[in-house]
Parts: C-alpha cells; sequence; structure tokens
C-alpha cells in the first residue's frame, strides 16, 4: 500500500479521531470505577481486557494528532473517577455496559475506516474494529454463560420466497395493518435493549448528583427512556411478541459519586446522540408508516433533551469546542 502519511489529514480523520479521544477516555473512566468494585472474576476479566484496549488506543490517538501538531484533547482522566466510591452498578450491568460499547464502536468505527485516506489512520481504525468485535464476541459467549443473554422474539420461518403484493404492506395508522417484519423487530428490540441500558446509567448517575441542575436533567432523561422503553414494548406486545424486560435491579442504592459531574453530563449527552442516529437507522428500515411516524416524534423528544444536556455543559464551561472549519467572513472583515 502506498505510504500517504505525509498528507495532512482530511477534516473526516481529525474529527473521528477527536470524537474516538473522548469516547475512550469517558469509557476507560467508568471500567477504573468498575474494576474497584467488580466480584465476579469473569466480568473481571472482561473488564480488563477492555481496559486494556482503551489505554493502548489513547496514546495511539495522541500519537497521530501530535504528528499535525494538533492539540490533544482534554477529555477525562483520573480526576474524574473518584477512588473507592461504593459500586453504583451491579456485575451484571458491568458486562452489559461493555457489550453496549463495543456493539456502539462497530457501528461508529466502521464508518471512520471506510471514509479515512490516511494509511495510519485507517490503520488504527482496522485495530479498532478488530478489538471492538473480539469484545463484542466475549461480551456475548460471558453473557450467554452466565445466563444474562436477553434473546430477541421469535418468529415463524417461512415456507417460500414471497413479495409484496398489496400496498397495505405499508399501512400504520389506518386501514389493514400487517404483522411486523424481522428488521422492524430487530430495530424495535434493540432500541428497548439500548433505552433500557440508558435508563439504568441516568438513573445511578441521578442519584449522585449534587447540582440540582444536573439533576433535574437526569431525571428528566431517566422519564423519556422509560417512556420509550414501553411505547418499543407495547408495539412488540400487540405482535404477540416478546418484550424487553427491565434491569432495574442493577442500579444500587449508592448515593456517592463515582465520577465527575463533567464526565456524567457529557457521557448521557454523547450517549443520546448516538440515540438519534440509532432512530435514523430504524426508520429506514420500517417499512410500516406507523413505526416511522414513532421513530420521528421520538428521535425530536431526544434531540431537544440532548441540546439542553449540550446547553448545560457549556454554562458550566466543561464543552470541548471541536475542530471546524475557518470562518472566512471573520477573516476577511
Amino acid at each position: 500500500m502506498e505510504n500517504n502519511q505525509h498528507i495532512g489529514m482530511m477534516s473526516i480523520e481529525i474529527g473521528a479521531l477527536w470524537s474516538t479521544y473522548f469516547s475512550e477516555t469517558t469509557t476507560r473512566c467508568m471500567i477504573i470505577h468498575f474494576l474497584e468494585n467488580v466480584e465476579d472474576p469473569d466480568i473481571e476479566l472482561l473488564l480488563t481486557n477492555a481496559l486494556t484496549i482503551c489505554n493502548k488506543r489513547i496514546p495511539k490517538i495522541e500519537q497521530l494528532l501530535g504528528k499535525e501538531n494538533f492539540p490533544i484533547p482534554q477529555g477525562f482522566t483520573d480526576k474524574d473517577v473518584h477512588s473507592k466510591a461504593p459500586r453504583l452498578f451491579s456485575d451484571p450491568f458491568y458486562l452489559y455496559y461493555i457489550w453496549f460499547m463495543s456493539s456502539m464502536e462497530l457501528q461508529a468505527h466502521s464508518l471512520s475506516m471506510t471514509l479515512c485516506a490516511r494509511t495510519d489512520v485507517n490503520d488504527f481504525y482496522r485495530d479498532v474494529l478488530n478489538d471492538s468485535a473480539d469484545t463484542d464476541m466475549k461480551s456475548r459467549e460471558l453473557a450467554l454463560k452466565k445466563g444474562y443473554f436477553i434473546r430477541a422474539p421469535h418468529i415463524p420461518t417461512p415456507s417460500k420466497v414471497d413479495f409484496v403484493k398489496r400496498q397495505s404492506f405499508l399501512t400504520g395508522w389506518f386501514g389493514e395493518r400487517r404483522p411486523l417484519n424481522a428488521l422492524e423487530i430487530t430495530h424495535l428490540f434493540k432500541n428497548a435493549m439500548t433505552n433500557t441500558i440508558g435508563n439504568l446509567l441516568i438513573t445511578g448517575f441521578s442519584q449522585v448528583t449534587e447540582s440540582k441542575d444536573i439533576r433535574n436533567l437526569f431525571v428528566r432523561g431517566k422519564e423519556i427512556s422509560a417512556k420509550h422503553v414501553t411505547i418499543f414494548n407495547s408495539i412488540l406486545k400487540e405482535e404477540d411478541l416478546s418484550s424487553f424486560d427491565s434491569w432495574a435491579a442493577y442500579v444500587t442504592d449508592s448515593t456517592t459519586p463515582p465520577f465527575s459531574e463533567k464526565l456524567m453530563l457529557f457521557h448521557i449527552t454523547s450517549l443520546n446522540s448516538v440515540g438519534i442516529g440509532n432512530y435514523g437507522i430504524s426508520i429506514s428500515a420500517s417499512s410500516r408508516r406507523d413505526l416511522g411516524t414513532h421513530y420521528t416524534r421520538l428521535m425530536g423528544e431526544i434531540a431537544l433533551y440532548t441540546e439542553d444536556g449540550a446547553n448545560l455543559m457549556i454554562e458550566k464551561g466543561w464543552m470541548e469546542q471541536p475542530p471546524q472549519a475557518a470562518n472566512r467572513d471573520q477573516l476577511i472583515r
């Protein structure tokens, strides 16, 4: 392969590395706290491997940005983890969290790898995807072994290839409404699962947050995620399909913060952005009109909530400015 590392980084490569740095430093802080409290040796090994991966990626990103004399983001450090704080979540949540984050990385970084032209950056994301795929596989196998794996609904195996014959295939609110297809079930189930994980995370954060404005935002987010889970589960239940079970028991009663408020607020805001993207993908995969309407409405609700979280970060001076294009009008003036 032609060596093109002497070529300056494109906006895509800079943006990908910048956002990955925040993701990795956030995850690293979360895992540090998890490892201080984990009891299950198998889950501890999974966490240790995940921390090793974070500790490998962060210096590599710093090296790649350093080649361009690009300022290293502040991100999150050991100062954002409160050592010896009581556990906020139980061991099964630690497993689900690592599984969820590795799945999210596979989705996000596959785009980064396909768009990054520089060999060194492309190679970095190839390694990231390999590590994330390995972690995803180990998390899934461990969930199966421990009996924590949540299975998606079953549907009958079709006896033959068939074709859509009527426009009612697209009908949602009115008229003859067909059963959900496999793709629609997949996205409903996935969105119920990711919202449940988010609900657990924000429930824990709301218990330990001392600032009233941040706590109020978290409580509001907790209500939003619970509502979204209820909507997705109700659609599945209408079709006599198994819905997603609650994991409320996996949050402890601790009120001692294990993380800085800056980290907790950033983490929730960034995960909401991922949720918006998930709903967008779900719209494209859902043919029934009622599902598209649901996703569009709920996506707007998350977008407003995410904006409020971002505004709060700006108020507190915690939001680092992403790399951006030159302001030509300002330069001319």
